[in-house]
């Protein structure tokens, strides 16, 4: 093993609590070689983490269910529609501008919620988090900053 380069290694495509990083230690002063399990190098990641796309601005439409977060952008009453995702997806929505008063409905294209089947934004702030289980969309949560509590809360979530 001492004579390939990491590169010529087999690559992994499934990792384990138990499987090792090499780490080299200290490389600007005095490099050493280490090592550091799976579970312990992501015990050290921050929970502040951001998404790494920026967040799609939403006027009209199909929300794209690629992106994390869709900013939902109403200029009067505006309808969108959540299409399906792929299973253990989080899809976050957030309401960025809302003018003139009717809301926005976004309407998810399978809903695993009882009782529901679109979801109403009627000012800035208002959110919604929702992951896609099986071969629906769930909601997760419903929030809403200070300023978005003037024009009430989401919802209502609707049958």
């Amino acid at each position: 093993m001492a004579d390939k380069k990491i590169t010529a290694l087999t690559a992994s495509t499934a990792l384990s609590a138990d499987d090792l990083f090499h780490v080299v230690d200290s490389p600007a002063s005095s490099p050493s070689n280490k090592k550091i399990t799976v579970a312990h190098a992501f015990n050290l990641v921050p929970t502040y983490l951001g998404f790494s796309a920026t967040p799609q601005v939403v006027t009209s439409g199909n929300i794209n269910v690629s992106a994390a977060v869709s900013f939902i952008s109403v200029n009067g009453g505006q309808s969108y529609a959540l299409p399906a995702g792929t299973a253990g997806q989080i899809k976050i929505l957030v309401c960025t501008v809302a003018t003139n008063s009717p809301v926005a409905t976004v309407t998810p294209a399978a809903s695993g919620n009882d009782g529901y089947n679109t979801i109403a934004f009627k000012a800035v702030g208002q959110t919604a988090t929702l992951m896609y289980v099986n071969t629906a969309w769930m909601i997760i949560a419903l929030g809403s900053t200070s300023a978005g509590l003037a024009g009430g809360t989401v919802g209502p979530i609707t049958a």
